[in-house]
């Protein structure tokens, strides 16, 4: 029996772990590290709403503070009358994958309910 061979690449790809996650270096020593990992004093905070349901793979966030080497961090809720009144219902809601590039961020974004529900992304940036 002949197996048909597929070019697959990326995520596609069947599931092989050799290897742990590495941290990442940008300078030298440990003083460097423990910068690294720190806050800029240009740290922001921000939210955008949305009315939507259904998997989105790459929603566009747009930014110009933020760069492609920016760390984003994104938190989703559902609102009821206006974006300051959240809550959890019955609806399961998560951010995956979030890329950043000169100008915003991409993110992947599930809403399992079947209407369009109000949304609320809380972002925090350290560009």
């Amino acid at each position: 029996m002949d197996m048909k061979k597929e070019n697959r690449t990326g995520s596609n790809l069947a599931e092989n772990i050799s290897d742990l996650p590495v941290l990442g270096k940008t300078g030298e020593g440990e003083a460097a590290k423990a910068q690294d990992v720190a806050l800029s004093g240009a740290a922001f905070t921000e939210f955008y709403t949305w009315r939507a349901n259904g998997v989105f793979h790459a929603v566009r966030f747009n930014d110009t503070r933020i760069t492609a080497n920016s760390r984003v961090f994104v938190n989703i809720s559902e609102f009821s009358t206006d974006a300051q009144h959240r809550f959890i219902g019955a609806a399961k809601m998560a951010v995956y994958n979030i890329a950043p590039f000169n100008g915003g961020f991409f993110a992947w974004v599930e809403i399992s309910w079947g209407s369009p529900l109000n949304i609320r992304f809380d972002v925090f940036v350290d560009p």
